[in-house]
This record gives C-alpha cells, structure tokens and sequence, in this order.
C-alpha cells in the first residue's frame, strides 16, 4: 500500500477476546503508523513507526472493530504489510450435569486450543520474518558474488599489466 488501508473485523459479542498482529514485510524502512478503534469510535492502539507488532484485547462492545495501516510518513516507498486479526469465541458456558473430571477434560481441552493458536500464531510470524531475511541474504549474496567478479577481473588486469611491464623491463634492445 501507498498510503492509507483501513480494515474492519466483526466482533459480535462483549468479553470477545480479540488480538491483531502485523509484520512489515518489505519496502522502505519497514515502519507503519497502525491505530485500533472500537465501535465507538476510541482508541485501542496506536503506534507510529512500527515494524511489527501484537496487540490484544477484550471487546468491551460487540461491533466493527477498524484497524488502519498509514505509510503517510514515507509515501514515495511502497510497502508490503502482512498482518492477522484473531477473533477468539467467548467460552461456552459450563453444562451443571457435567461431572467435574469433564469440566476439568473440557477446561484442559481448551487451554491446549489456545495454545495451538498461539502455537500457530508464532509459526506465522516466523514464516513472514523468514521470508523477510531471506530476501536480505539473496540480496546480499548477490553483492558478494558481484563484488568477487569485479575482484577476479581487477586481480586478472593487475597480473597481466604486470607480466607486461616486467617483460619491457628485461628486453634486451639494441642499437644498429
């Protein structure tokens, strides 16, 4: 994006967990500005010049909840934002005929879907940073390789201008 992009996710509850995550993938100096509004209108979030970032929250309201990315600081440079808004579902309410072994399975089941998520959450974000600094080490091979031509060809010039000056210098010349 160039300038501004504004997204909204429907949280449809109160007490809904939610979370938004986001990387700067590529362009300029991999910063955004990135604000979080509720329903009303408030602020959640806002930061300036950031690359990545996390942030989670309860929905104090159900409602469209916006997030914007603004490039307006570096305009000239293009930027590839990758980022992920995470709706969590309230918990259900626990069943009375349920024994308590259940509730304590039903509760362990649900600590081990939040940690998945934020196993797969991680896993995200280290898929974007490696994709990232992959880039970085494929450009900067590419130099290095560049720079070791250029080097071989001035070593190359070097030898061959000094074969020649040695040979001129033992030359054997004679006058007639």
């Amino acid at each position: 994006f160039n300038l501004e992009s504004v997204y909204k996710a429907v949280v449809s509850t109160q007490s809904t967990g939610a979370g938004l995550s986001f990387e700067v993938a590529e362009g300029g100096f991999l910063d955004v500005d990135v604000t979080l509004r509720d329903p009303n209108g408030g602020v959640l979030y806002s930061a300036n010049q950031e690359t990545e970032g996390r942030f989670r929250f309860s929905a104090s309201v159900g409602g469209n909840y916006v997030f914007c990315f603004s490039n307006a600081m570096s305009t000239v440079t293009p930027k590839v934002l990758k980022f992920k808004m995470i709706v969590i579902a309230p918990k259900e309410a626990d069943s009375s005929d349920m024994s308590e072994e259940d509730k304590k399975i039903k509760s362990m089941i649900g600590d081990l879907r939040n940690q998945l998520r934020e196993v797969k959450e991680e896993q995200d974000y280290m898929e974007i940073r490696d994709t990232a600094h992959s880039e970085i080490n494929k450009n900067t091979n590419r130099r290095v390789v560049i720079w070791a031509f250029f080097e071989f060809a001035l070593l190359l010039c070097m030898t061959l201008g000094q074969i020649y000056y040695i040979k001129r210098f033992f030359e054997v010349r004679r006058v007639i």
